[in-house]
């Protein structure tokens, strides 16, 4: 549906966007397409029928459209479940995130980036949120500007690197 800029006349010139919603009047499903045609050649002139090219390049228009509709509804679902996968497995890992002012009684928070762990995903809304621990608000994930590797990563990565240096140290004090 197109999109339509509307001024108020309380605020001249703050614009808003109104976007008609889809309904029985203004969608065509195949049903009144097929209504549409069959009174098309009921009401055709005698003298001059449609061609049977014609009908059939408006039949084969009409799938077109009804398989991009079935195509746009499976990206559209593939990725709000992509997006919910990603979502999920942010919990439990440290990120930078540009934080909302807050203030918790003992102490105040001002706009800006922070660091935290991602405690939980909400995804009640059209997009997913996540908390951190200690910050009361909820933020959207574009609101993540670095993901850092959670610590238990950390820690198996340096256990990781201890044990290949200790491997190494004993071929070099073995001689091998």
């Amino acid at each position: 549906m197109a999109e339509i800029k509307v001024n108020g006349t309380d605020q001249p010139y703050a614009s808003t966007t109104y976007k008609a919603q889809s309904n029985d009047r203004n969608t065509l499903s195949v049903t009144s397409y097929f209504k549409l045609l069959a009174s098309q050649l009921a009401n055709q002139d005698m003298t001059n029928p449609m061609s049977t090219s014609d009908m059939m390049n408006q039949m084969s228009q009409m799938a077109m459209v009804q398989s991009l509709t079935a195509m746009t509804e499976s990206v559209k679902t593939s990725s709000t479940l992509s997006r919910q996968s990603y979502a999920a497995g942010m919990i439990g890992q440290e990120v930078t995130y540009n934080g909302k002012a807050y203030s918790n009684g003992l102490h105040t928070e001002k706009d800006g980036s922070r660091s935290g762990i991602i405690d939980s995903i909400s995804f009640s809304g059209d997009e997913p949120t996540f908390h951190i621990k200690g910050d009361p608000n909820t933020y959207a994930l574009s609101a993540i500007t670095e993901i850092h590797r959670s610590a238990s990563e950390k820690d198996s990565t340096v256990k990781k690197d201890t044990e290949t240096q200790e491997n190494a140290s004993e071929n070099v004090q073995s001689g091998t």
